[in-house]
């Protein structure tokens, strides 16, 4: 059974929450919560200025706190970021290569490289090679780094243009999204089990993926502002118009979906999108639980989330607000960053 507390209260984005000090003032490409095992409780913010900064974060029922703890540049926009367990950090961008991070030492090492940019990785701990890092990029490989090695042990060519992955930490399972596609893997393996289409209503690409915590399936958000889950079973899904504003179907605005993730221990999906908006679905019921309004916005346009991430307890959502490219150079209006942590509060219904 799914819940969250047995409070009796329903779901909601709490009213305490904390907004980060010393944040990068360019566009923000990835937030991201260290794993549960990690030696503190760190969230990392990544961006187009090349920089990436992070905090230590302690919470409790009344109140957050983030301390600036780390930061680090490197010589192209960094587009992801990934901890691994014994306190380093992993940054791949438009350098076309991946780093580790020593947190503890400050020292940078380049571990991954492909020809085009690195669009999103993530460190695994794998049951025969240990450190592994896994890498996509815009060249359509996804490649497989053992960290003991100088070459990748790995290789798939997905054949387009990679945007986002996710590896379900808790089971063997990862999910890989191409234009209109998302590529289902076994870690363990690393070989590929299954290719998941989006329902016919989403006409666009795939901007962000999500694995479910109990290979069920995969949360996707798009282009035009819908969040979807499709099933491992291949049965319906369910699709939401998470980030598409207007009064009535003839006349509405789609914003782009920057991010989703899965509650750990609920049914509960959360994304944010250009609209400014964070959503939250039940895919059990299939039912749109929330939506927080924009909290920011200039000249009464609404301020995009570009990225978030849930803590690893699922107490805490935290997102970025900055332009998210979506409208091009033309769109580009000087929008003000900022990066907050939320609390999570009441049950799933």
């Amino acid at each position: 059974m799914y819940s969250f507390s047995g409070s009796g209260r329903p779901f909601s984005f709490g009213t305490v929450s904390h907004q980060l000090t010393q944040t990068t003032t360019d566009c923000v490409s990835k937030v991201r919560f260290s794993p549960v095992g990690f030696p503190a409780f760190l969230l990392g913010v990544t961006s187009w200025d090349s920089s990436c900064s992070i905090w230590q974060v302690q919470s409790n029922q009344n109140e957050i706190q983030a301390v600036p703890s780390f930061t680090t540049t490197l010589d192209a926009p960094i587009l992801d970021l990934s901890f691994s367990y014994d306190g380093k950090a992993f940054l791949g961008g438009c350098s076309k290569t991946a780093v580790m991070w020593n947190l503890s030492t400050n020292q940078k090492s380049t571990v991954a490289s492909h020809d085009l940019p690195i669009s999103c990785l993530a460190y695994i701990n794998h049951p025969q090679v240990n450190d592994l890092l896994i890498t996509g990029s815009w060249d359509g490989k996804l490649r497989c780094w053992d960290l003991r090695q100088q070459n990748y042990i790995m290789e798939e060519n997905l054949g387009e243009p990679i945007f986002a992955l996710d590896v379900q930490r808790s089971k063997p399972m990862m999910a890989v999204a191409t234009g209109r596609s998302v590529h289902i893997f076994h870690t363990d393996s690393m070989r590929k089990e299954d290719t998941l289409k989006p329902p016919d209503v989403v006409k666009f690409n795939i901007r962000c993926v999500s694995c479910s915590t109990n290979f069920e399936g995969v949360a996707m958000g798009t282009s035009e502002g819908r969040l979807s889950f499709l099933r491992m079973d291949k049965k319906p899904g369910c699709t939401f118009k998470a980030h598409i504003q207007g009064a009535d179907v003839t006349q509405y605005v789609m914003y782009q979906t920057n991010f989703c993730v899965h509650h750990p221990s609920s049914p509960l999906v959360i994304s944010g999108g250009g609209d400014g908006v964070l959503a939250a679905v039940n895919r059990s019921t299939k039912k749109l639980l929330r939506s927080m309004q924009p909290e920011l916005k200039i000249d009464n346009d609404p301020i995009p989330i570009s990225s978030g991430d849930i803590s690893p307890d699922g107490s805490l959502i935290a997102y970025a607000h900055s332009y998210d490219w979506a409208m091009g150079k033309a769109g580009y209006r000087n929008q003000p960053t900022s990066v907050h942590i939320r609390k999570i509060e009441g049950d799933v219904k």
